[in-house]
């Protein structure tokens, strides 16, 4: 009886997301240029990449300003029914990480040149991972009750299965959501100029 609400809502989804196909992954770098005035927007700018991928509910990992770089723990994408969170950018997907467990990681490189340290050159990247998993064996709804566990056996005739035999496959990069966190840094971002514009 609890199954039909759940295949009804997968139904649903897939009839609402039917016409959608999968985004093209990009090719050149999800970059854009940004002119500061002085070494306060700089640390502006920074303050605010890192609160715009807070706000996409990401966890920030490493933040080194000497290195340029601002990197995320991967985090499980979301699912159609988690509207509070806005790691997704397409309906595609949202599908996909709804049937499959995936994740997405998010890198930030503000680069300067030498010569000019108030021109930011941003490049942002999110890779996306899937889970693959071996099949567990159970016989029986007690066995079941132990499917996330560490002591079922597989499929495949393994005696016991752990965490250590899943994997994460990667999927490539996630376009659109590069995009995404690109705008948002131009929205709220504070600077002189913008030499350059994101493809659309």
């Amino acid at each position: 009886m609890k199954a039909k609400p759940v295949a009804t809502s997968l139904l649903m989804l897939m009839v609402v997301c039917g016409g959608c196909h999968k985004p093209v992954p990009p090719v050149e770098p999800t970059r854009q240029s940004f002119i500061v005035a002085d070494e306060e927007q700089v640390d502006a700018f920074w303050e605010t990449c890192q609160a715009v991928l807070r706000g996409n509910r990401f966890l920030l990992d490493r933040v080194d300003r000497n290195a340029g770089v601002i990197t995320t723990f991967p985090v499980t994408s979301q699912q159609f029914f988690e509207f509070w969170r806005h790691d997704v950018d397409t309906a595609h997907d949202v599908l996909i990480a709804s049937l499959s467990a995936m994740r997405r990681r998010a890198a930030i490189e503000v680069q300067s040149p030498p010569d000019n340290p108030m021109a930011l050159n941003v490049s942002i990247t999110i890779n996306t991972e899937r889970l693959s998993a071996p099949e567990r064996q159970f016989n029986n709804s007690a066995q079941a009750l132990r499917l996330f566990g560490e002591e079922m056996p597989g499929e495949a005739g393994e005696p016991r299965l752990t965490q250590r035999d899943d994997y994460w496959i990667n999927e490539g990069r996630d376009g659109a959501m590069e995009r995404r966190i690109l705008q948002q840094i131009n929205n709220e971002a504070v600077y002189v100029e913008s030499p350059s514009l994101p493809p659309p």
